[in-house]
């Protein structure tokens, strides 16, 4: 079993091209002995964003905290704090903070054979 505060893992900015505003943690990940699956926490700073984007690898995110457009290449949902999102292989997705505060969400990914 393997415990951290959250805090102790190294924070780096978001480095896709267009991104403002917008740091991450690796939380668990093979450094640890996750074998399956990496979750990795996102904070997204009033007015930045992280642009349309696609990688193979599905999301699962849960949203802790804060206002986003979360979108597509047709569509726009406005998600809050509780709401749950799913991401499939290769969809376009992007994140843009609307709100006043900090907005921070969980995703879980898998690893693939390229990982």
């Amino acid at each position: 079993m393997w415990v951290s505060d959250y805090k102790e893992r190294e924070e780096i900015d978001v480095t896709l091209e267009g991104s403002k505003g917008a740091k991450m943690r690796w939380l668990i990940d093979k450094s640890v002995g996750a074998q399956r699956y990496a979750m990795r926490i996102f904070e997204i700073q009033p007015g930045g964003e992280i642009p349309l984007h696609h990688h193979p690898e599905e999301h699962e995110i849960f949203v802790l905290e804060g206002d986003a457009e979360v979108f597509n290449e047709v569509e726009v949902h406005y998600v809050t704090a509780g709401n749950i999102l799913y991401v499939p292989p290769e969809e376009p997705h992007g994140y843009k903070n609307v709100g006043d505060k900090p907005f921070r969400f969980i995703c879980v990914i898998p690893y693939l054979d390229k990982n």
